[in-house]
């Protein structure tokens, strides 16, 4: 979360999906990411961010 609010590329638009994206998992133990449906619905930029 402090990568996240140190990054002045981001857009807040952006900032907002990662951030509750991330919320979203915080309570769970594991998780697998499916990098291909994120890099597909929210680009190259926000993936590599995340």
């Amino acid at each position: 979360m402090t990568k996240i609010d140190d990054d002045l590329d981001l857009s807040e638009e952006d900032r907002k999906v990662l951030v509750r994206s991330l919320r979203k998992l915080e309570h769970m133990e594991q998780y697998i990411f499916n990098t291909v449906y994120l890099k597909r619905i929210y680009g190259d930029v926000l993936l590599s961010d995340f």
